[in-house]
This record gives C-alpha cells, sequence and structure tokens, in this order.
C-alpha cells in the first residue's frame, strides 16, 4: 500500500516537471525547423534537437538519436528542410509530449491484497533501506525485478576497463580510436621537441627498429588550420599490421607497397594526398582545390563537360571550398579529379579500393599531353575507402611497377590526337599486375573498360 503511494507520487512528480518543460518557451526556436514544438515537447528534445542540427555536417551525423532517444538525426533534418518541411510532434517519440505510465490501482484494490504478502514485502524494504550503500546496490536488482519483471532481460551496459583517451573533465572512460590515438601522440611529441620535427616509434619490442621513410622534402609546415603537421611516410612492411588500410590494398601488390600516408580526414583527405604527392607535404590541399579549378576551367567545353555532374559553376563551387575545417561531402575529391591533376602534371595514378566481391583497381593517365610528350613521367599509388583517400608509395621490380588497367573516364575523356596510343603503355606492367595477382585480363584489355576486382 505504502509503495503504491509513492509511486503515484512520484509518477505525479514527472508528470508535473514534464508540463513545466513544456511551458518553456526559447525564443529561438520560433524559426524552422523548430517551430511547431514549442509549447507541444518537452524542452530538453528541443535542446538536443539543436545541439545535433548545430554541427552542419551530415557526415558526422548522430544516427544514434533515433535509437536512444527517438529523436530524429541531422541527416533526417537535413531531408525535411530540403523539402521545405517542418518538425511537428508525432516526429519524436511519444514520450517528449505526454508520459505513457499506467495509472495506479485504486485505492480500494490496495487494501484488498493479502496483508501477510504485503507485510512481508514492507519488512524486506525497511531491511534495505536501513543498510548501507553496498547492501542497497545489490538488493536493487531483486526489488526491480519484484516490481517490473517484464524488465528481467535488460541488462547494464558493461564498465570500460581501458582508459586510455579518457576525455579530460569527463567521468566516462573510452578507447579512442588509432588514428585519434595517433593524432594525439603527435600533438604531444610536436609540443616537446620544438627543434627538430617529431618522430614517431611505433615499433613493439622484439622487433627491427626500422626508422620510418621520410621524404626528401621540407616534412614540417604551418597548415591553414594555424598547427603544424608531420607529413611523414609510414614503413609498410615493418608496421603492416598497423596499416588500417590493408584489407584495401590487392595481395598481389603487398610486396611492392613500400610506405604508406594518412592525411587528415577532414573532407580534404584527396587532395592532402595529392599535395603530399606533389609537394612533400598535405597542407598544401587548398592550393591543388585551386590547381584543378584551372585545368578543367580551360579544358571545359572540350574535355571535362563530359564527365563532370553538372555545370561548370557547380563544380567550381565543390571545388573551391578554402574553409580549413570539415567540410561535407559535397565538397570531396573525385575520382575523375585525378584526370586533372595526372593532365597537369604529366603523371599517371593507380588507385586501389575494396568492393564487395574483393578489391579492385584502376589507373589514370593525362587526357591531353603538350607536343614532345609521349608518357607520364610518373607513377603514383593511391588508396581509396568509399569515404577516405590513402597514398601509397609503391617499389619497382626490376624498373617494371605493377599497374591496374586504366579507368574508363580516361578512355572516353582522352584527346586521340596527342595521347590517344598511350592505351599500348604500361603494357608490361598490366601483364605483371595480372600475373602476380593470378588473374587473366579483363575486358578492359579489350577495348571494354571497367574497374577490374583483382580478388
Amino acid at each position: 500500500m505504502r509503495f503504491h503511494a509513492c509511486v503515484e507520487g512520484r509518477v505525479i512528480e514527472l508528470r508535473k516537471d514534464l508540463e513545466e518543460s513544456r511551458l518553456k518557451v526559447f525564443t529561438w526556436a520560433y524559426g524552422p525547423p523548430f517551430v511547431h514544438l514549442n509549447n507541444k515537447v518537452s524542452s530538453w528534445a528541443i535542446e538536443l534537437l539543436r545541439g545535433e542540427g548545430s554541427r552542419k555536417n551530415v557526415e558526422r551525423c548522430g544516427c544514434v538519436l533515433p535509437e536512444t532517444y527517438g529523436l530524429p538525426c541531422l541527416c533526417t533534418m537535413q531531408r525535411f528542410s530540403e523539402k521545405g518541411l517542418e518538425l511537428n510532434p508525432h516526429h519524436l517519440h511519444h514520450f517528449w509530449s505526454s508520459l505513457n505510465y499506467h495509472d495506479p490501482p485504486d485505492r480500494a484494490q490496495w487494501e484488498d491484497h493479502d496483508a501477510i504478502e504485503s507485510d512481508i514485502f514492507d519488512k524486506m524494504v525497511e531491511e534495505v533501506r536501513c543498510r548501507g550503500p553496498n547492501y542497497i546496490r545489490v538488493a536493487i536488482p531483486s526489488l526491480r525485478a519484484h516490481v517490473l519483471p517484464e524488465d528481467m532481460g535488460l541488462l547494464e551496459p558493461r564498465d570500460s576497463e581501458i582508459l586510455r583517451g579518457r576525455p579530460p573533465r569527463r567521468e566516462n572512460a573510452r578507447k579512442r580510436s588509432w588514428f585519434e590515438h595517433e593524432r594525439s601522440r603527435e600533438a604531444r611529441i610536436s609540443n616537446t621537441s620544438k627543434t627538430s620535427p617529431p618522430t614517431r616509434d611505433l615499433t613493439p619490442p622484439m622487433r627491427d627498429p626500422t626508422p620510418p621513410v621520410s621524404d626528401p622534402t621540407p616534412p614540417m609546415r604551418s597548415t591553414h588550420t594555424g598547427r603544424a603537421r608531420k607529413s611523414q611516410l609510414w614503413e609498410f612492411h615493418s608496421e603492416r599490421n598497423m596499416c588500417p588500410y590493408l584489407p584495401y590494398i590487392p595481395s598481389s601488390i603487398h610486396h611492392l607497397v613500400r610506405a604508406w600516408f594518412n592525411p587528415d580526414g577532414d573532407g580534404h583527405c584527396g587532395f592532402r594526398a595529392i599535395s603530399h604527392i606533389i609537394h612533400g607535404d598535405e597542407g598544401y590541399y587548398i592550393e591543388m582545390r585551386q590547381a584543378v579549378i584551372g585545368e578543367i576551367t580551360s579544358r571545359w567545353d572540350s574535355i571535362y563537360s563530359r564527365h563532370y555532374d553538372g555545370t561548370l559553376e557547380q563544380v567550381i563551387h565543390r571545388l573551391d571550398q578554402r574553409n580549413s575545417g570539415w567540410c561535407g561531402n559535397e565538397y570531396w575529391f573525385e575520382e575523375v579529379d585525378l584526370l586533372a591533376f595526372a593532365t597537369t602534371h604529366n603523371c599517371a595514378f593507380s588507385v586501389f579500393g575494396r568492393a564487395n566481391d574483393g578489391t579492385y583497381g584502376y589507373s589514370a593517365l593525362p587526357v591531353i599531353a603538350p607536343p614532345g610528350i609521349t608518357s607520364p613521367i610518373h607513377v603514383y599509388a593511391l588508396v581509396h575507402t568509399g569515404v577516405h583517400w590513402v597514398r601509397l608509395q609503391l617499389a619497382d621490380v626490376g624498373g617494371v611497377t605493377q599497374m591496374p588497367p586504366f579507368s574508363f573516364q580516361w578512355s572516353h575523356l582522352r584527346d586521340m590526337a596527342t595521347v590517344g596510343s598511350w592505351s599500348l603503355l604500361y603494357q608490361e606492367e598490366r601483364r605483371l599486375f595480372f600475373a602476380l595477382g593470378g588473374h587473366q585480363q579483363s575486358r578492359q584489355d579489350k577495348g571494354e573498360p571497367e574497374h577490374v576486382v583483382l580478388e
């Protein structure tokens, strides 16, 4: 009887708190997309939606909100905004507008309970209350199982026993990812070593401590973000287990990979990887964007308009991104941009990635060449995960480097007068690529361009 009275009082308090929260009005919520939520849902729900929408970055959308709180996430709100719709209370879980608690039984029914059972339960509650916190913590699950048997299948989350990477001023323990751990480690080393470029020795004991491969270009440059980053290549064979992009690299070229470089994953990664190839430093990514704009603008009508989506103004809007922070996927590096870089620098790119049925590869060459130029001067390798670009440094095998087939964009965009015969180039490299991979030649070499699946 006393227990039911306590539950009824607590439900009344919760409903009162909800009503007070619904009465709270935010002046900034009078505009879209919250205009229909004021005075209808809890103010805490509007605060959560505001925090989710303030990031303006769909790629880092907190899609856990629909599962945890029953609230629309950022990508859902953006779709509403694109369609000119507003959020309504029915788009939120009914918890935020009305507490769906069942009314307690009538007081007359309480008195009908068996007196002996009620006395036993009351004595058990009193016994628990007079004990210490540890006893209460152990007894609460038993009381909960007695009162709410439908929740017996729920389990509390397990505590993290690894405190590495614990965020400051936080009570929760979270293990950081390898990428976050390396960035924080690099920042700490940079702060302690101001006179020389920071070095990262991740070689565990009992290994050959081979130093990372370094480029002859200056390793450090102050980027547009105002902080120094080390554009360092990592030796592949001694640190193969630490390369997170190993599944994207065909096994047939593992012995050729000498080093790899992982640029910042801030939306500029493709241009950062090209910047590291051209300048030895990823900090020139904005200059790389401007170089692509100059190339496609000069040859838009004759070449590039056939494969770029949208108008020239839309393509320039995607490329002319000078923001040094995170950028959305509408500003990302695209595969067809490789052709512009290959043309301006007279080089070739071999790109490797992974599809559902295995890894794949393709090559991009210049689409036009000045008189007297008969072949690219160098071949560079990249890895594309679908959302991130990574640079690979390949070694030569007897002067011959493996090379995947040419991309279909190059086959369609190339100027037949200047680079039309370049399809005969790298025949030995492509033959070696398929021979070491144990695969037959595809339709690409028979005149039907395609991305070739390797394994």
